[in-house]
Formats: C-alpha cells, structure tokens, sequence
C-alpha cells in the first residue's frame, strides 16, 4: 500500500466546488451592497447640491457676497470753531496711530510685544489695546498705539514688512490753541463710550470714535462731527482688501463761528491773576455773549490726547475746582448787586417810590421781635431815599423794601429776569440759581418760611444764589430797559455742503417786563451811576479818568460766619475767610454796548477788589470797539 500524498485534499472534488461556489456569491453580495452605497452616497451628494444650489441659491449667494464684500468708514473732518473775529479756536492736527488688525496676525500678543521693540508702550497702551480687541470683531482693526510723531512713524514703517497685521492710520486729533482761557465755553472732545454706542445713531456715528463732551462742542455735536462716509470693498479670505467697488465721500463737519472774542476772554483770564471766580460780558444792543470766563479752567488738550484715570481724578480732586465751569453753574449769592432789582420791584408792586426815604440807624428790627438786621454801615446812613440808598448800599432801606413786598412778590418779579431759571443760552447743562419760595424751603428743609429768610433775601443773602451768566443777563435787561432776549453764542455757521454761511441772531424783544411805569429803568440806572459817578458812591474809587460813565453796583457776600456782634474787617481774614466780591456795570451808560457780572471768590470788598477789574475790562472793550470803528 502506497503511502498518501500530504498535499492531497481531505475532501472530495464535488464537497470543494459547493465552497467555492458560495465563497464566489458571499463576495459578490458585499460588491452589490457595497456598489449600491456609493451609489446612495452620491445620489444624496447630488441631490444635496442640487437642493443648496437651486433651491438655496439666492440665500448662500447672499452670504457669500457678505463675506467678500466689505464696507469701511471714512471719518469726516470735525469742523472747526472760530471767535467772531475769525480766529480759530479749535483746529484738527492730523496725527498718526499703530493699529493691528487680528484676522492678519498669527499671534496677536507675540505681535504687541514686536511692535513694543520698536515702539515702547505704556502699560495703560496695551491694557486698553487687549481690552478694545476682545470686544472688535475678526476683521476690524484695534488701536494699538494713539499719536506717535513723524519720527516714530518712519521708525515703524520700515519694519512692518516683518509685522502682519500691523499698520499706521492717519486721524485727526482736536487741538485747543487757547488752552484753558476759554476751556468751559468751547469744551471737550474725547472717546465714544460703549454706553454712548447704545443711544447713538450707527449711521451718524460709523468709524467716529470721538464725541463733543461739554461746552460748544458738545451743544453742537450735529453741526459739528460731519457725515462718514464709505468705501464698498471686496476682500479675500484674510480680510484682505483686494478691490474698491464704491466710495461715498465723507462730508466735513460744519464751521460754526461765535460771538465771543478771544482776546478780550484772555485779557480778562489774566487780570483776573490768582484769584478764582467768573466774568460774563454781553452785548446789550444783540444780546450776543462776548465773553465768558471761569477761572481756573482746564487744559482739554487732555481730554483730546486721551486723559488717563489718573489725571482726570487729578482734575477732580483740585481743590480750586478747574473742572467746574463757574459762569454757567455757579451758584452765588449775589449780594447787594441785587439792590438794582429790587428797587424795580419796590416801584413796580408801589411799595416804594423814589423818593421814599427810610431811616438807617445801622439796623433793621421787625415790627414785634428782638432781633436785629444790621446794616453793613453799623454807624447808619440816616435819612435816605432811593438814589442814596443805592449809591451808599444802605441794608436798612433794602431790609425795610424787602419785608413791605414780602417773598411771594419778590420772587415772581424775579423770574421775568430770569433769576432762579436758566437764562436759555446755548450751551448744554445751565444751571439756574434758587430764588426761595415758601414752597421751596418747606420742600427742601420741611420747615416754614420766616419774615427773616425775606429780610436776608432783601439784600441777596439766605437761600438766594445766582449764576455769573443771570447776573449779566439782569444787568443787560436793565440796560434795555427791560426788553427781554435769550442770551447766545452762536453767531454763524459754515456749510461746507452748500459753501453757504448762515446768520444766526440771538432771540430779542420776547417779551418785556412790564413795570407800573417806563421811567423806573431810567430812574433806576441813574442811581446805578451815582454808584460810581457820585461823590458818596461805593465804587467811586474806579471813577478817576473815566472818559464815560459808567452804571454799576458793587456787592459783598459774607461766605464764612462768625459768632460775634462786632463786624470783622477784612485785614483780621484769612484768604479763605474773605467775602465774595461782587461787580455789575454797563457801559456807557447812555447807550449801553456792553453788561458785565464780575465774581472775585474770596476777592473782599466788591468796590476794592471787583469794580476796578470791571473798569480795566470795560476800558480795554470799549477802546478796542473804538478803534475798530475808527
């Protein structure tokens, strides 16, 4: 018997055809099954083409043009402010500022720290940089670096062929040629805000990022920021620009020019030295301001740079209150400067006349009560009518008018001159002063009114507080023999549009107060010059060498109490005890050109300290009006 072949197969020919077989039909099922998926595959494929470009066409159209399509602001030039004279009071300084635009850079932090090689940065620079970035979306730049020179400009320029993403911008930067002379007027520009971005049209607003703050540049914002503009481009996948596609052009903000005069607003500034305190100058016959002046002011050259916290807390933590605008806010008690009113009021209700005459025994004492009101002349005038009340300031006779009108009638005279509500000069935030009712103090204290608040208010003391800018106001209205107007300071603008100017005049003869009689004004503006031109008036002092005459009142104002009997003069002061002193004057008193309010804060008397600073302010307008009409 042979042995059997190892390789033989164990099975029998038909048993291995059975295998094959099925093993064939096995791997041809997978081949279908795997053919019909692919199949199915891209039959979904297709039919999902077919689906986002037929049916869904016009909606990815859309976005894809979004995508590549971009627009990018063109940011007006601000228009300028210029004195009435011409004299630019604002100007635009283009300037140059790093900025990074992340969707170019590969590493936003590696490339800050490249450009900081090159360009140190302050701390503060990148804080705000990172802080701008998180918040700006993928394709807009930030801004790294604000106001780098000339020189710095060309430092970076060569180098940012290794720095993508990087690049310089040209802006303009708002400067103050005049510094702080005429800071609270003009105002400020500084930084949008994300809180502005919530109440500011987007239109208006697109690429601006700069805002009127205070002063004229806030109450003109509309005029002066312009219309942006755009450019329609088309970018690649980066945010590249590859191509321009449209371009709207930005429209330049309008010029506006202002009735205030620049040189007479530093001369005042300057004779003012180191005191603190407001002068407002109006033109009578327009009713144009043509100065206004608070002093100390601040440098909005800061605000403009962009102030950091640090020096604006400065600002706010000065004790002289630079931020403060005195003219507009101020609130002062205005002292005898009011005696002028109220001798209006005493004719007009026909409680007093001018020839009225009072007894000054150098106090006042209510009808019934121990307490006495005393006059600032504690020896007493004697015997005095309306003209020497005025001319001397005799407490006593404006006590005694004061409790005969009594508060009510007081304060409803007051308001057609405007005191105790804004005056209605455009500028943004008047304050209004307080001329106190019963109503008024009951609210504010929850006490009741006292014959001795009316006696107080009598003489411009107590609850009554005024604004420089109202005390100009009353002086001009007793100058215009009670025609009302509405103080302004826009005079002009400039519509670069329609190359146009457009006048603007102030608001006069609104109304007029209406007095008993028409010769009380004239009545009232002699005893006004008896204050200076008379041999027994307060400010007789300033009326040396005065080639006009001058109408005026001087005021006191006590701002520190002292507990005693005896008046305490001024050499026994310190420079913070000293009083308030207070000027009003028109000039020349025939026919008035110019009203003035002058508030010296801790100046002393107002005929040593604040009479002869309005006599230098009256004789430097009214020789420069002079010589301008020569």
């Amino acid at each position: 018997m042979k042995p059997q072949d190892w390789r033989a197969d164990p099975l029998s020919g038909g048993e291995q055809g059975d295998e094959e077989t099925r093993l064939h039909q096995s791997f041809s099922r997978r081949i279908v099954l795997s053919a019909l998926l692919v199949f199915a595959g891209f039959l979904g494929l297709f039919a999902r083409m077919g689906y986002l470009q037929v049916l869904r066409y016009d909606y990815f159209r859309t976005r894809s043009q979004s995508n590549r399509m971009r627009l990018k602001a063109i940011v007006p030039e601000r228009g300028t402010i210029f004195d009435r004279k011409g004299r630019a009071l604002t100007e635009n300084i283009l300037r140059y500022r790093v900025i990074i635009s992340p969707s170019q850079t590969v590493n936003v932090r590696e490339t800050v720290d490249a450009v900081d090689e090159i360009l140190p940065l302050l701390p503060e620079e990148r804080e705000r940089f990172f802080r701008l970035y998180k918040q700006t979306r993928r394709y807009e730049a930030a801004v790294l670096k604000a106001s780098i020179s000339e020189q710095d400009y060309y430092r970076l320029a060569v180098q940012l062929y290794r720095l993508p993403g990087v690049s310089v911008e040209e802006y303009y930067e708002r400067y103050y040629p005049y510094g702080e002379i005429a800071s609270h007027v003009i105002g400020y520009t500084n930084r949008i805000s994300e809180e502005d971005l919530e109440t500011l049209d987007p239109e208006a607003y697109r690429g601006l990022q700069y805002i009127g703050r205070s002063g004229i540049e806030q109450q003109y914002e509309d005029r002066l920021r312009g219309m942006p503009g755009y450019q329609q481009v088309e970018t690649d996948a980066n945010g590249n620009i590859v191509r321009l596609m449209h371009e709207q052009p930005a429209v330049r903000g309008q010029d506006i020019y202002l009735s205030l005069d620049i040189e007479l607003q530093d001369f005042i500034y300057r004779i003012l030295g180191d005191y603190r305190g407001s002068s407002v100058l109006i033109d009578p016959q327009s009713g144009e301001v043509l100065a206004m002046v608070s002093k100390p002011g601040f440098d909005a050259n800061l605000f403009a740079r962009g102030i950091t916290q640090r020096q604006y807390q400065r600002l706010l933590d000065d004790p002289h209150g630079p931020m403060y605008d005195r003219a507009l806010k101020g609130r002062y008690p205005p002292g005898s400067v009011i005696k002028p009113f109220m001798s209006l009021a005493g004719y007009h209700y026909g409680v007093f006349t001018p020839y009225t005459r009072v007894n000054c025994p150098g106090y006042f004492r209510v009808p019934g009560a121990a307490r006495r009101f005393h006059c600032w002349n504690r020896r007493g005038h004697g015997s005095v009518n309306a003209d020497r009340a005025m001319a001397q300031s005799c407490d006593v006779y404006y006590y005694t008018l004061g409790y005969q009108l009594g508060i009510d009638r007081i304060a409803e005279f007051a308001s057609h001159f405007r005191l105790g509500i804004p005056t209605g000069i455009d500028m943004p935030d008047e304050g209004s002063g307080i001329v106190p009712t019963r109503e008024w103090k009951q609210k504010r204290f929850k006490v009741p009114w006292f014959i001795g608040d009316t006696i107080n208010c009598s003489i411009g003391q107590g609850f009554f507080t005024t604004t420089p800018l109202q005390l100009a106001y009353m002086t001009a209205l007793i100058a215009r023999d009670g025609s009302e107007f509405t103080p302004r300071l826009l005079q002009r603008y400039y519509d670069p549009e329609t190359a146009t100017f457009t006048a603007v005049k102030a608001p006069l003869d609104t109304g007029k107060v209406a007095v008993y009689e028409s010769g009380i004004w004239n009545t009232v503006r002699q005893d006004m010059v008896n204050v200076i031109h008379s041999a027994y008036g307060t400010a007789r002092n300033i009326s040396r060498g005065l080639t006009y005459r001058m109408a005026g009142k001087s005021g006191t104002v006590q701002v520190v109490s002292f507990k005693t009997e005896r008046r305490v003069h001024a050499h026994e002061l310190g420079a913070e005890e000293q009083d308030n002193a207070m000027f009003i004057a028109f000039a020349p008193a025939d026919k008035p050109r110019v009203a003035i309010s002058m508030v010296v804060e801790r100046g002393g008397g107002g005929s040593s300290t604040a009479a002869p600073l309005v006599r230098q302010i009256t004789d430097y307008y009214l020789r420069e009006q002079n010589d301008a009409n020569a």
